[in-house]
This record gives C-alpha cells, structure tokens and sequence, in this order.
C-alpha cells in the first residue's frame, strides 16, 4: 500500500462468465452484450475498440479483457483527499 501503480502491459479482465457445458444463444448473447458495451467505452475514451478489447475463451471461462490504455481511461486516477 501506499506504493505507486504503474500501467503495465498487462490486459486486464473486466467481466468473466462461466462456460456452460454446451452452446447456448442466450449466453453468447450476454457475451455480446458486453463486448458492445465495451466497445461503446472504448469509443468514448477515443480508442479503436478491435485494439483495445478482447475475448478470451478458456475451458471454463469466458473473459472480456481490456488493454491498459482502455483500463486507464475506464478506472480514474484514485486521489487523496481529506475533509476539513
């Protein structure tokens, strides 16, 4: 704590779904859903969405994945601050 973050090159996951055990269009379409999301958010922050978000498809898991720039833009630089 208390130590400086650094921006890594490092994606980072940002909505992870359990794989159902076979092909349901209910579930793609959930995982869908959330890559236009993201894609919105990508656009928004002046970012090519096809650069800055990504799909990964495990076994188990089905993981939407952000670039560090995207992650930046979405996370706001926490501050310090105290009440007076």
């Amino acid at each position: 704590m208390g130590e400086t973050e650094e921006i890594t090159d490092a994606w980072v996951t940002v909505s992870s779904f359990c794989q159902p055990c076979r092909p349901e269009p209910d579930f793609e379409a959930l995982v869908a859903a959330e890559l236009e999301r993201w894609t919105g958010i990508a656009r928004e922050a002046g970012l090519a969405p096809e650069a800055n978000i990504r799909l990964a498809r495990g076994e188990d898991e089905v993981a939407v994945e952000v670039s560090p720039a995207l992650d930046a833009y979405f996370t706001p630089v926490q501050t310090l601050w105290k009440a007076e």
